[in-house]
């Protein structure tokens, strides 16, 4: 009889170490299942099985009201269900304006988790928000809301889907003003991602800072802002993200599919190429100038084949790349703002040979995972496009030259601006 009630006692012991460790217990949200079930939730711990989405959605500027159709959409599509353990997060970094043009009234940054619930309704979950006024499109605010993601919500993969105004790799304001900058070439504001109207102006981020802000690996970064499809971005997230995609061209107002995002990215694998592909059918089923759009995926990893070729192309054809004239190369750009050509266009224009192009395309090939055009965009014929828009320094300023010497890593890799 005591040896019997030993091992009960024991025994009991034994379930509640067991129940202890689960996390699934300490949510208060027990399923059912005994030993089996507790020893997959306590690897379930150690080794999460879920993935993280992050929507940042800047959107206190002139997108306002289509940033908030947007995050309308993503809520009326896929939304993760439930928020144990081992549930996929969905979430929402945002700063909208109080109504479209009110740039004046105080906004505060808010990160919210998104989830279902089983009668299907989609639920809002604050989980950290900042002071009134604090732009959202900063080092510092993105790097605190992805290193707070991190830390509360370990998963085994994180992505991100960016979405304001941007510029690519240019000083911020120089594509609006560049008057403003030249001719003193004094280095200042050299920002190109993502804004934020202040009352002084405008808040936005180096290209460097933004991917600094990143302190994770991402499994893929999407960007729906204009002109971002450059080899420039891409560089900059080679080791912070293995997927990026983006747009050479600027990018018509509706941007991604957001109703529809989800169901790719919370997929197994996450497709992040099939968004893409859903972005550009979607524009392209359409007619006039609203038939406008180009979409490039880049797989970072695979870029040193481009990086060894190029260096090794532009040295070879540096005075014929040093006097190009940009009228002769495929550009992604309008208004005269002549700091968006096609990379491999610009090298066949300088001259380069039949296996010398060859190699390029090879090398284009291993890195660019999708890529797609429609025949113009707006004013812009596109008849010659690689997928990846780069500086052309012929078509560039002394400024310029300067900026892209000290600030873009593809320059430290190739030398394209000694």
């Amino acid at each position: 009889m005591v040896k019997r009630l030993i091992l009960f006692v024991a025994a009991l012991l034994l379930v509640l170490v067991s129940c202890s460790k689960d996390p699934d217990f300490e949510q208060g949200s027990v399923r059912g299942g005994s030993s089996a079930r507790s020893s997959q939730a306590q690897r379930s711990y150690t080794e999460p099985t879920r993935r993280v989405m992050v929507m940042i959605s800047g959107g206190y500027n002139s997108l306002a009201g289509y940033l908030a159709e947007d995050l309308q959409d993503l809520e009326s599509g896929y939304v993760p269900a439930g928020t144990s353990f081992h549930a996929d997060v969905l979430l929402v970094l945002a700063r909208v304006a109080a109504s479209r043009g009110d740039y004046t009234t105080p906004r505060a940054p808010v990160l919210y988790r998104l989830w279902s619930g089983r009668d299907g309704s989609v639920h809002r979950d604050t989980v950290k928000s900042w002071a009134e006024g604090t732009p959202l499109c900063s080092k510092e605010t993105i790097r605190e809301a992805l290193s707070f993601v991190e830390k509360k919500y370990p998963a085994a993969g994180y992505g991100v889907v960016f979405s304001s105004h941007a510029s690519g790799w240019m000083p911020s304001g120089y594509y609006s003003d560049p008057s403003k900058f030249e001719p003193s070439g004094t280095l200042w504001g050299l920002r190109s991602i993502g804004q934020d109207i202040t009352p002084d102006g405008g808040v936005e981020m180096e290209l460097t800072d933004f991917a600094d802000a990143i302190p994770m690996h991402l499994d893929y970064c999407l960007i729906d802002a204009c002109l971002s499809g450059c080899v420039e971005v891409a560089h900059a997230l080679k080791g912070k993200a293995d997927i990026v995609g983006f747009s050479p061209t600027e990018v018509l107002a509706d941007g991604f599919d957001y109703k529809n995002i989800t169901s790719h990215l919370f997929a197994t694998p996450s497709d992040p190429v099939e968004v893409c592909r859903a972005y550009f059918a979607y524009y392209d089923a359409k007619s006039g100038g609203n038939r406008s759009a180009t979409i490039t995926v880049v797989d970072t990893r695979k870029m040193e084949a481009l990086e060894t070729v190029c260096k090794e192309l532009f040295d070879k054809y540096r005075i014929a790349l040093n006097s190009l004239k940009g009228d002769r190369v495929q550009g992604y750009f309008r208004y005269d703002r002549h700091y968006f050509y096609d990379l491999k266009d610009i090298l066949v224009q300088a001259g380069i040979t039949e296996e010398e192009t060859a190699r390029l395309q090879a090398a284009l090939d291993a890195c660019i995972l999708y890529q797609a055009a429609t025949s113009s965009f707006l004013s812009i014929p596109l008849n010659r496009v690689c997928g990846l828009s780069m500086y052309l320094p012929s078509m560039g300023s002394a400024y310029l030259n300067n900026f892209y010497r000290e600030n873009i890593s593809w320059n430290h890799a190739t030398e394209l601006v000694l």
